[in-house]
C-alpha cells in the first residue's frame, strides 16, 4: 500500500552541520570540506540507487559538480548560524519500480529548479539490508540551495530567496505537500495502480483517528534493536487506539444477528401457520373423496337390484352395510389424519424448542465473547500502563 511522506529540513551551521559532510552521505561519496578542513568519506555506505544534480540553464559549471558546489556554498554563507541548504525527504510508493522512482524524481526536482531557480542534488536511496528496515522504504534526500543562481552570471545570487522563511514558509511547504501528493499520484496512475496517497491529516479527511508521532532515524534504531522509547510505545498505543476504533462494533453486529433471528423466526411461524391450514384442507379433501367413491359405488349397486321383495330386503342390507363402512372409513381416515396433525405439531414445538436453546445458547456465547473481549481491552490498556511506567523510569543510552 502506498504511503504519503514528504517533509522539510534545514540544514544549518548553528547545529553544527555541514553541506559537504550531508551530500557525502546521501551520495555515498568521499568529499573534503574545506570550510572545516576535514574529509568526508562515505563509500563504504550502501543503498544509494541514484544520484543527480539538477540546475537552471546557464549556471557555472563548477556548480554541477558535488564536491565544488556544496565547498561553493560554505563559502559564500559566512555566518556562523546560517542556513546552508535545504532539504526535502521524500518517500516513494513501494509499488514503483526504479525506473519509475528516478522518473518522478525528476519531475520534483526540476519542477522546484524551475520554481525557485536553485541547484539541487538529489539521492534516492534503497532500504538498508539486514538491518530490520522496511523492505518498501524507498525515499530521497533532495538537497538545494538557499540561494537562487543569477541567470546573468550563473553564480549564487548575493541574496537568499525567502520562500521558506517564517513569513511565507509554512503556506510555501503546504502548496509543495500538495504538489507531491498529486505528484505520487499521478505516477501511481501512469504505473497503472488505482490507489491513491493523500497529504491532508486525518482530521481534515474527517477521520477519527489519532496522529502518531514522528520517530526520527534514533528511535527507530532502538525500535530495531527492540528497545522501547517513550515515542515509540505512545506511537504503540495509538496504533492500537485506531486499530480498535476502526473494527465493526461487536455489540451492533450481535443486535444485527438477533434481529436476522427474530425475522427468520417469524417466517417459521407464517410457515407453520401455511402448513396447518393446508394438512386441514387435504383431511377435508380426502373425507370429500371417499363420500364421492361410495355415493358413487351405491348408485352403482342400485340400478342393479330390482323392484321385488327380496331385492329390496337386499338393498336396504347393503344399504346399511355401506352406510356403517363409510362412516367407520371416514371417521378412521379422519382420526389418522388428526393423529398425523398431532404428531406434526409435537414434531414443529420440539424444533421451537431446540431453537429456543439454540438461540439462548447464542447469546450466552456472545455474552462471553463480548465479556472476554473487554477483559482483553482491560489488559491490553494495563500493558500500556506498565510499559509507559518503565520507560518513564528508563533512559535509553544514545
Amino acid at each position: 500500500m502506498a504511503i504519503y511522506h514528504f517533509s522539510v529540513k534545514n540544514i544549518s551551521r548553528s547545529d553544527g552541520r555541514s553541506a559537504v559532510a550531508c551530500a557525502a552521505y546521501r551520495s555515498a561519496e568521499k568529499l573534503t570540506c574545506d570550510y572545516y578542513g576535514k574529509e568526508q568519506d562515505y563509500t563504504r555506505k550502501i543503498g544509494v540507487e541514484h544520484t543527480q544534480i539538477y540546475a537552471p540553464e546557464n549556471t557555472n559549471i563548477n556548480l554541477l559538480n558535488r564536491q565544488k558546489l556544496w565547498n561553493s556554498v560554505e563559502k559564500v554563507e559566512r555566518r556562523k548560524d546560517a542556513t546552508l541548504a535545504r532539504e526535502f525527504e521524500i518517500a516513494f510508493p513501494n509499488e514503483l519500480n526504479a525506473e519509475q522512482r528516478k522518473s518522478m524524481l525528476d519531475d520534483l526536482c526540476k519542477k522546484l529548479v524551475e520554481k525557485h531557480g536553485v541547484v539541487v542534488d538529489a539521492c534516492i536511496h534503497a532500504p538498508h539490508q539486514n538491518s530490520g528496515s522496511d523492505e518498501r522504504n524507498y525515499h530521497a534526500h533532495i538537497m538545494f540551495t538557499t540561494r537562487s543562481i543569477d541567470l546573468e552570471t550563473g553564480e549564487f545570487s548575493a541574496k537568499k530567496f525567502r520562500d521558506f522563511n517564517k513569513e511565507v514558509g509554512s503556506k510555501t511547504v503546504k502548496n509543495w505537500r500538495s504538489y507531491f501528493a498529486d505528484l505520487t499520484n499521478l505516477h501511481l496512475e501512469k504505473a497503472g495502480f488505482d490507489i491513491r496517497v493523500d497529504h491532508r491529516s486525518n482530521r481534515a479527511r474527517g477521520l477519527d483517528l489519532e496522529a502518531t508521532l514522528h520517530e526520527g532515524s534514533k528511535v527507530t534504531q532502538l525500535r530495531r534493536m527492540n528497545i522501547d522509547t517513550e515515542i515509540s510505545l505512545k506511537n504503540d498505543a495509538i496504533k492500537q487506539r485506531n486499530l480498535l476504533s476502526s473494527m465493526p462494533d461487536v455489540d451492533h453486529e450481535i443486535i444485527a444477528t438477533s434481529k436476522l433471528l427474530q425475522q427468520l423466526k417469524f417466517e417459521q411461524s407464517k410457515l407453520q401457520t401455511q402448513s396447518r391450514e393446508s394438512a386441514f384442507d387435504d383431511i377435508l379433501n380426502t373425507a370429500s373423496s371417499k363420500l364421492t367413491e361410495i355415493n358413487e359405488t351405491f348408485d352403482k349397486i342400485t340400478e342393479n337390484v330390482n323392484e321385488n321383495g327380496s331385492q329390496k330386503n337386499i338393498f336396504d342390507t347393503l344399504d346399511s352395510s355401506i352406510s356403517s363402512l363409510s362412516k367407520n372409513e371416514l371417521f378412521s381416515s379422519l382420526s389418522d389424519s388428526i393423529n398425523n396433525q398431532a404428531e406434526h405439531e409435537r414434531q414443529a414445538e420440539h424444533e421451537r424448542q431446540a431453537e429456543r436453546e439454540r438461540q439462548a445458547e447464542h447469546e450466552r456465547q456472545a455474552e462471553r465473547e463480548r465479556q472476554a473481549e473487554r477483559e482483553r481491552q482491560a489488559e491490553r490498556e494495563r500493558q500500556v500502563e506498565r510499559e509507559q511506567t518503565r520507560n518513564n523510569n528508563y533512559t535509553p543510552d544514545f
